[in-house]
């Protein structure tokens, strides 16, 4: 680039001297022939460059060379008032190309330098050569701040790609939500942005979900996804607030509600489009962004989708690894436990003759006991295996739920009541049923460790979730007191781990409340 600069420039200076003879007035033959030599020696060293490039000593030799020929070149012509000054400007590019802020400085001070030395032993007329002398003086300087500032901004944004090349690896706890807080942090001191904001959909799924970065931590939420006025995001069409990217893919248009919930007025904007999910990412500040900030976002929004992409697959993989598990184990249940129980009902069923009337119920109720079990087993059984065709028929909550209450109540000899509204609810059966199991390890964990005699169960339905309360009458979790939301407790480990396994396999978020009154457990189940 500097070499084919070089011999352009030089080119068209000849051209221009030869179009008019009375340029340059002094020593006009002499720079004519001097400006010919260097025609012939710029296009020489263009043709030597497309081999091999000159750097090190080499280029330094040849960047002296340039200014010594463009002083002398001003000094033959008009002095500080020749044509040729311009030439200067080209020494603070080449310079600028070559050795960055280091280039210009030592540029700048020596051509300053050297036309100060030709405008001071010039002879030089009062008037305009002298406001043209003190003008061409200022221009060296500001074109040499002009570089630096150049300059600077290449080498920010390189520390810029350099640092958000070190993406940093995120280690989710949550099923629902890819863990974007380490990726957040890292962008936002990268950019010197205070808020990242990420939207995304699930191509398959009536869902919106949201991480949002501000204060240091990320908030995740998670609502359905509705269909809204969208706002183009192409340059010039969303007013001044937003800055977008060059679009990918054909998930682009940004809801408008999404500019008006989060209250987004200036950002940087770049939307991302993946095989299952697809959304955006706003670079949000306080005042305008830069347009240098989109290039950032635009990779950074292909890095985050990916990595949301890879969080679902890597939740699928594990859905299917515990799917395999599950058959494995209804096989050997199948094989072993269930012929295990059928061989000790039948010779129970020989026990009872010979018997008390007494000791004839205790039996038959072992008996029933155990044939409940068998039937909980055989089901797991179909069902792992996939050949449970109930599950695409709704359940009635409420008598799923109380079915498991009456064996509870029986089982832990406690008293619980029940409330669902509204009557006759109906939920997936795989809803109703992972709700019972819910129910009924609340319950056990509830007498075992609180020494609860009494309980409370409340359901209630909305359009888009089940809202369930669970209270007893015992001591509490040991060691906490007051409320605990559903952050503290999966990120404390708070309560039964199985509890905290159940509700996940829901999708449902839990809380708790705890007193030496008892213990409130809160469920919201999302109705799919």
């Amino acid at each position: 680039m500097v070499a084919i600069s070089r011999f352009a420039l030089s080119v068209f200076a000849l051209l221009a001297i030869y179009a008019d003879p009375s340029q340059p007035a002094r020593s006009s033959e002499l720079a004519y022939y001097f400006l010919t030599a260097y025609v012939l020696y710029a296009g020489a060293l263009a043709l030597q460059t497309m081999r091999v490039s000159p750097g090190g000593i080499a280029a330094l030799v040849v960047h002296a060379v340039d200014i010594a020929v463009f002083s002398v070149l001003i000094y033959l012509t008009e002095g500080p008032t020749s044509p040729f000054f311009v030439f200067f400007t080209f020494a603070l590019f080449s310079a600028t190309l070559r050795w960055s802020w280091h280039g210009v400085i030592a540029t700048a001070i020596l051509i300053v330098v050297i036309y100060g030395v030709l405008a001071a032993t010039a002879d030089i007329e009062h008037g305009e050569d002298t406001t043209r002398t003190i003008l061409r003086s200022a221009y060296l300087i500001v074109a040499g701040v002009l570089f630096l500032y150049f300059v600077a901004i290449l080498e920010r944004e390189r520390l810029r790609y350099a640092r958000l090349a070190a993406w940093p690896a995120g280690t989710t706890t949550d099923e629902r939500f890819p863990d974007l807080d380490p990726i957040f942090a890292h962008l936002s001191e990268t950019t010197n942005v205070p808020r990242v904001l990420v939207v995304w959909e699930d191509h398959y799924e009536p869902h919106r979900y949201i991480a949002e970065f501000v204060g240091g931590s990320t908030r995740y939420s998670m609502e359905d996804a509705v269909d809204a006025e969208a706002v183009d995001p192409a340059p010039g069409k969303v007013k001044s607030r937003v800055r977008a990217a060059p679009r990918v893919g054909v998930h682009n248009e940004i809801p408008n509600q999404i500019l008006t919930d989060h209250e987004i007025l200036h950002s940087a904007m770049a939307p991302f489009d993946g095989a299952s999910h697809s959304g955006w990412l706003f670079l949000v500040g306080e005042r305008h962004l830069g347009d240098d900030l989109l290039p950032l976002a635009a990779i950074a929004a292909l890095r985050i989708g990916a990595e949301i992409e890879h969080h679902y697959l890597r939740a699928k993989l594990v859905e299917a690894a515990v799917r395999e598990g599950r058959s494995k184990l209804a096989r050997d249940i199948h094989d072993s436990l269930l012929q295990s129980l059928a061989a000790i009902g039948l010779q129970l069923k020989a026990l009872e003759q010979g018997l008390s009337l007494t000791e004839s119920r205790q039996v038959v109720e072992i008996r029933n006991s155990i044939a409940e079990q068998q039937n909980r087993l055989r089901h797991f059984v179909s069902e792992a295996r996939g050949d449970d065709r109930r599950h695409a028929v709704d359940a009635l909550v409420e008598a799923t739920v109380a079915k498991v209450l009456k064996e509870m109540e029986a089982q832990w000899n406690c008293k619980i009541s029940q409330s669902v509204y509204p009557a006759g609810l109906l939920a997936r059966r795989e809803t109703a049923e992972g709700l019972s199991l819910f129910i009924a390890e609340a319950v056990a964990n509830g007498v075992r460790h609180g020494g609860a005699t009494r309980f409370q169960l409340d359901v209630v339905a909305s359009e888009k979730a089940l809202s369930v309360a669970l209270r007893d009458n015992g001591s509490g979790l040991p060691g906490w007191s007051g409320a605990a939301p559903h952050e503290i407790v999966f990120g404390q480990n708070l309560g039964s781990a199985s509890l905290r396994r159940r509700a996940r396999d829901l999708g449902a978020v839990m809380n708790f409340f705890s007193s030496p009154d008892g213990l409130d457990i809160n469920l919201t189940v999302p109705l799919k």
